[in-house]
């Protein structure tokens, strides 16, 4: 079962990398390890910048990636449409073929063995603890000691997990699916709902624990790293269908959303100087300001 779940997420990484596909080349090949030294020029802006001064950078740069990540879909071409559609029409197969057969096998091998193991899952890597905990420490340690690398990881963190979120609680509203514990069967779509029994498609808990795996993985670009944080999903996702909260579709919807997101924001250049906190020349930034948020090109 565990495998047929790591197989289905290594597919909608493949997909999901692909469709969000930057117009502009990426950067460098990331090294197969993390790079935690500056290089001169950098260490010696953090070395002469405070902390707020560095804080309220990463704030702003925060800002212009959330808008970013919601005018991305305006930007989309028709190949990456096909490719959004074809990780739906994915979903919508797994839906009809899997759905039942995988809740009958989950709920037919309950064990006290099952019931220890899935609160991994449930309590603590999809349910943000995890992501809370990995912001907390390498956001704090990479600004006490002036690591970029390290700081930025945490920022990507925390921004995937919003970015990523955000995208899922507005589909989980919007959709209103039936939760399998209501035994209602799985085409029971009540459109638009807050009510928590109605919030099935897709899952919250998997789609954190993906954005939180996929920035990490591509910030480290370790591949026996990246085995082990997937595998951290996988667990996630069955963690979540035995205990019925969830359907087989639900959860391989959310890797898809967190695993985009995750790569999405991890392949973001930095909109602002970090010396002067001022825009880079040549870029179309989001910024924050008293009355919300303006729009400006710098050239």
């Amino acid at each position: 079962m565990i495998r047929t779940i790591i197989i289905l997420i290594l597919i909608s990484i493949g997909s999901a990398a692909y469709a969000q596909k930057p117009i502009l080349p990426l950067p460098n090949p990331k090294p197969d390890t993390v790079f935690i030294y500056n290089d001169s020029e950098t260490k010696a802006v953090l070395a002469s910048s405070s902390g707020t001064h560095i804080i309220w950078h990463d704030i702003k740069d925060g800002w212009c990636d959330l808008g970013n990540y919601l005018i991305r879909p305006f930007q989309w071409d028709l190949r990456e449409w096909a490719i959004i559609g074809t990780g739906v029409a994915f979903t919508a197969m797994l839906e009809l073929a899997d759905d039942i057969p995988v809740r009958t096998i989950m709920q037919k091998n309950q064990s006290s063995f099952g019931n220890s193991f899935v609160n991994f899952g449930n309590n603590f890597y999809g349910n943000g603890y995890a992501t809370g905990l990995t912001f907390l420490s390498l956001y704090s340690v990479g600004l006490a000691t002036d690591n970029e690398k390290v700081r930025v990881m945490g920022l990507h963190v925390i921004e995937s997990f919003a970015y990523a979120g955000l995208t899922t609680t507005a589909l989980k509203i919007l959709v209103g699916r039936n939760r399998p514990f209501l035994y209602q069967g799985k085409f029971i779509y009540n459109g638009p709902s807050l009510t928590n029994a109605y919030n099935s498609m897709p899952s919250g808990h998997v789609t954190v624990a993906s954005a939180l795996s996929e920035s990490l993985a591509e910030d480290i670009g370790n591949t026996w790293v990246s085995v082990g944080l997937y595998a951290c999903v996988a667990a996630t996702a069955y963690s979540r269908m035995y205990s019925d909260q969830h359907w087989f579709s639900d959860t391989f919807l959310a890797g898809v959303i967190g695993i985009a997101s995750g790569y999405w924001v991890a392949h973001q250049p930095d909109h602002y100087d970090l010396k002067t906190n001022d825009p880079k020349p040549t870029s179309f930034v989001i910024e924050p300001t008293l009355n919300g948020l303006s729009l400006a090109y710098h050239f």
